[in-house]
């Protein structure tokens, strides 16, 4: 069963620049990962603050890898993460019909 993460990030106002390259540089490496099905950061449109991560893997194995990556260190933890108002996170599994 796929692991699902929805992430929403909203930074300071003067941050989003930074933050947005951040965001940016982790789409290619992720989506190169085996077991990454799909990394997308959106950003509202009626919020430029605001950034929605839709990420989804092939377990929760998958996403602990992506989470001890380099990049992952250097772009969300050390990066984005340093730049933010608030975080909120959910982790799920797509419902099946």
């Amino acid at each position: 069963m796929s692991h699902v993460v929805i992430a929403t990030y909203v930074c300071k106002p003067e941050q989003t620049e930074e933050v947005t390259d951040h965001l940016k540089s982790m789409i290619s490496p992720t989506n190169a990962e085996p077991e990454c099905q799909t990394y997308r950061v959106i950003n509202a449109h009626d919020n430029p603050n605001q950034f929605v991560l839709f990420e989804v893997y092939d377990d929760e194995a998958a996403f602990q890898a992506h989470a001890s990556s380099p990049y992952f260190d250097e772009h969300i933890r050390n990066g984005a993460w340093n730049h933010l108002e608030s975080r909120e996170v959910v982790f799920g599994s797509e419902l099946q019909t």
